[in-house]
């Protein structure tokens, strides 16, 4: 009884100590096609508006890199020329691309960031009213497969073996930009903070030093609903499913997820997938992947990447 009354004292003594010399402080803006929010914890003395700044720096610095759409941005440069001839790239988009090559060997193919002509020729799900037609898609399916990119890892260079390849980094980038914002926010000297883009969450550290951070994962079939709280610390959590993008043609749903393989939308036997991982681009990436590739591809992920936890809903 007395240790008991002794924690309690503690506990409250610090949570009165914190509330006297800390902040919390909320920044929300619209990057990468989604609204993003940065919450940080830390001392009254902290530079909050500088670790702001710098997080979200970092985040229009991936947009820039790695946005297919964005006509000047760095993989659209790759995408225009890299079948001419091998292409000096930045750090952080070789990285990406080797990271996302080797997703696609552990996913069987599920995993495949050169869907991008497949992408563009479903094109915008807004107001569909046809499905292209087959022999389009078999004409786009031979430009797809991530065995045909071709790296140089000690001149950082990018190949494409064939005349109309392109790569979408889309399932991968924001997960990474997220990663990248956390750099930021450590190098600040924050040691507690929220990062969310659009359902990519990093937690880091502890909320307010104290408690785990509490996720909710949004119910598939009810958009207010919630079907499980997360408690995550220094973990990254991202959630993939067809029930957010889609169109109704001819009375079938037609999800935004594309499989690599056979070029039409996924019919997964999950609602959604949400994947726990150290690193949100892991978890982004490997969500995207159980979604595309269905339930033989989680063990398979596991032993590769140790410390992840998939959580997948029928």
């Amino acid at each position: 009884m007395k240790i008991f009354f002794y924690v309690a004292t503690i506990i409250i003594f610090l949570a009165i100590v914190s509330s006297l010399s800390t902040d919390t402080q909320e920044r929300t803006e619209y990057k990468m096609g989604t609204f993003v929010s940065i919450r940080l914890f830390g001392f009254k003395w902290y530079k909050f508006d500088s670790a702001f700044n710098k997080a979200f720096s970092a985040i229009d610095n991936i947009s820039n890199i790695a946005n297919m759409y964005k006509e000047d941005s760095e993989v659209s440069r790759v995408n225009k020329i890299a079948y001419k001839s091998p292409v000096v790239v930045s750090n952080d988009l070789f990285l990406l691309i080797k990271d996302s090559k080797a997703l696609y060997d552990a996913s069987g193919g599920a995993f495949d960031i050169t869907v991008a002509p497949l992408v563009e020729l479903w094109g915008p799900y807004q107001d569909r009213d046809a499905v292209p037609d087959k022999e389009s898609i078999q004409s786009v399916l031979h430009y797809v497969g991530s065995d045909k990119l071709v790296l140089d890892h000690q001149k950082r260079t990018v190949f494409f073996k064939k005349e109309g390849m392109k790569i979408d980094l889309s399932a991968i980038a924001k997960g990474y930009a997220v990663d990248k914002s956390i750099e930021a926010i450590k190098e600040c000297g924050f040691s507690s903070a929220l990062v969310n883009a659009g359902g990519d969450i990093f937690c880091l550290g502890k909320k307010d030093f104290l408690f785990s951070w509490r996720i909710g994962i949004q119910d598939p079939r009810k958009r207010e609903g919630i079907v499980e709280i997360l408690r995550l610390s220094d973990s990254a959590v991202a959630t993939s499913g067809g029930y957010e993008q889609y169109f109704v043609y001819k009375d079938k749903d037609y999800t935004h997820l594309l499989h690599p393989k056979t070029g039409y939308p996924v019919e997964s036997v999950f609602s959604s997938t949400t994947v726990i991982a150290k690193r949100c681009f892991i978890a982004d990436a490997i969500a995207t992947a159980v979604a595309v590739g269905g339930r033989d591809l989680i063990s398979g992920f596991k032993e590769i990447y140790k410390d992840i936890i998939i959580i997948a809903y029928e």
